[in-house]
């Protein structure tokens, strides 16, 4: 089992007006759902005439019409969805990452698990699949 300790690890993302939680008290549901905010952003991204990211300007440059931006929006929606739902069921042990099935060890910082029970691939489903 590989462990990961959220005190060492940085969240990119998180709103800061976010009160649910914080790092010292987070569990399964809460991190599924940061992930999830953050796989919207980065979507929202993409598709800002303002930013600044590598993927808007190759999308910007592809100079598609409205119905073409449109479905690149649902492909890209749906490619960020199936690699965060992936990578969250790994990390509980639910599929395998990289060829390798195994639980990892996700902790917040007091040491709590978040993951390896279950919990972490249900929210995902949650979150991911049912919203």
């Amino acid at each position: 089992m590989v462990s990961v300790n959220l005190a060492d690890a940085v969240i990119v993302g998180v709103p800061r007006h976010n009160q649910f939680c914080t790092a010292a008290n987070m569990n399964a549901d809460d991190f599924a759902m940061l992930c999830k905010t953050e796989k919207n952003a980065i979507l929202s991204s993409y598709f800002d005439a303002t930013s600044d990211t590598a993927v808007a300007r190759m999308i910007a440059a592809m100079g598609l019409e409205p119905k073409q931006t449109a479905d690149l929006r649902t492909t890209i929606d749906g490619v960020l969805t199936d690699a965060m739902y992936t990578l969250l069921v790994a990390i509980d042990g639910g599929a395998s990452l990289g060829g390798v099935q195994q639980p990892y060890d996700l902790r917040d910082q007091t040491g709590e698990a978040i993951s390896g029970d279950g919990e972490l691939e249900a929210a995902a489903f949650e979150h991911f699949h049912e919203h």
